[in-house]
Parts: structure tokens; sequence; C-alpha cells
């Protein structure tokens, strides 16, 4: 059984409508995408193609016009408050890493907060299990006390891997998570993704414009068009024919790293992630 079911998904938005009447545009036609535990599926278009959207609907921050949702067999269509365990199995991880962590708490009470909601931990076994949580995405437990000012890009966004782990999801959002990043932070914040998920069997529906990321990191994949999904296979040659949307992803594919900087990356030297 698929951890996460949307079927027969339809969402519409209105625009304009101040001085004239109000018109409205289709983002998700009918769309069908399912989600097994463990594995990581691409989901690519270009901007405001609607995979956020699709994203937001899996998570229950927005409801669809039609169709249903169905996570861990429950139908959770149009509720305005997921059930405890359903919002513990599916957890986000968001692209603006300064945007969603509040810089007056420290990276410690950032991480503790899903602890304390869901296993209603305190005192030392809270204390701990952030420093656990901390150390699995290659930081220290001494950075609990440090504001998130205090971080690098990569440094925060580990932070926020952390906090999205903290409830042991089954599944988790990620949704533009390494596109604000430089090459290679990206590419050892994917490494840890990887590894975690071969640790945990935690799934990724990983959303992003970056065809490259996807060849690297996904099983599965799926183009946004027209509101519509259209699969192709991530560890093949994509046939572009015909398809406007992937030949202009495809031309946006960054060249690989520079060897020099790769082995910079690997030996560790002068670089914050």
């Amino acid at each position: 059984m698929p951890i996460v079911e949307l079927s027969g998904i339809r969402k519409t938005y209105g625009r304009g409508g101040f001085f004239r009447k109000q018109e409205r545009f289709t983002v998700l036609r009918n769309v069908d995408l399912s989600l097994r535990a463990g594995e990581c599926l691409g989901l690519v278009g270009r901007s405001g193609s609607g995979k956020s959207t699709l994203g937001r609907i899996m998570l229950g921050l927005e409801s669809p016009d039609a169709g249903s949702v169905k996570i861990l067999g429950q139908d959770v269509t149009g509720c305005t408050r997921l059930p405890e365990h359903i919002r513990r199995a599916v957890q986000v991880v968001f692209q603006d890493a300064i945007g969603s962590t509040n810089p007056r708490m420290t990276a410690g009470e950032i991480i503790a907060e899903p602890l304390r909601n869901f296993d209603k931990l305190q005192g030392t076994a809270l204390r701990e299990r952030v420093a656990e949580l901390l150390e699995l995405v290659g930081l220290s437990p001494d950075d609990a006390g440090k504001l998130p000012g205090r971080f690098s890009g990569g440094q925060l966004q580990r932070i926020c891997i952390a906090r999205a782990l903290a409830p042991s999801p089954q599944v988790i959002v990620l949704d533009e998570a390494v596109s604000s990043l430089d090459m290679l932070i990206q590419a050892h914040i994917l490494d840890l993704l990887d590894s975690l998920r071969r640790r945990y069997g935690t799934a990724y529906l990983f959303v992003t414009h970056d065809l490259r990321l996807v060849r690297r990191f996904c099983d599965r994949a799926f183009f946004m068009s027209d509101g519509n999904l259209h699969a192709f296979d991530p560890a093949k040659t994509v046939d572009m024919k015909g398809s406007k949307v992937l030949e202009e992803l495809f031309n946006a594919i960054l060249p690989p790293m520079p060897d020099a900087a790769r082995r910079q990356g690997n030996s560790g030297e002068s670089v914050a992630v």
C-alpha cells in the first residue's frame, strides 16, 4: 500500500478581479500520484507549473477542488487539521531555511519543538535526542545553543532536516530544499539525505526545477506541464521531442563540477556546509 496516494487532484486559483472580472486558471488537472515507502520521487517543472501546490496539498496545507488525498490509507481530503499520526508521518523541508526558522530560537529549540509536540519529551531526554539529531545531520551537539544567524545556509538547512526527522516521519516533502545552495553544498546535502533514506527507509517527494538533481537523487520522476504529470525515467536519456518544458529544464543543467573544486570539497578545505 502506498504511504501517500493522490487521486484525481484538481486545483484552480483566481487572479485579478479588482477592476475586472476575476480570471480562473487551473494549476492541477486530475493528477494521480502515489509514493511508496523508502522511494524518492522527483517532481520537476518550471516556476508556476503547480508542483509546489501539489506538495502543499499532500501536506494538508491546501485542499484540492476535486479528488482525494490518502495518507497511510486514511482519506484526509479537506481536513482542516490532520490527525496527529498523519501530521507526524509527513514532514517538510522548505527552500528558504532562514525564513522557515525563528531567528530568536536556538538550533536546539528549533529541533526540540516537534519532539515536545509529538513525543512530549523534556529535560535530559529532550536534550539527548536533540544532540543525537544534530550529530545525525553532521553538526555538533554544541551547536544546540547557537542562533540561526551563526550558521551558513547549508548548516541551517541541515537543522531544518533535523527538525523534519525529529518526529520519525515516513515521508518528507523537499520543496526546492537545495535550490538556494551552491553546487558543492547541494552535493553534501543530497549525500546526507541518501544516507538517511538507507538508514531509516524514509520516502521523499523531491520538488525541484533542476533536472540535474533529479537524475542524481530520484528513483522515479514526473515533469509537470499545463497542470498534468508526465512520467520519465531519471536514469535514462530523456526523450524531449515535443516537450518544450523538458527541453528548457535540460538546457538549464549546469556543467559538471570541476575536478579541483570536487577534490577541495572532499578534503573539507574551506567549505562551510
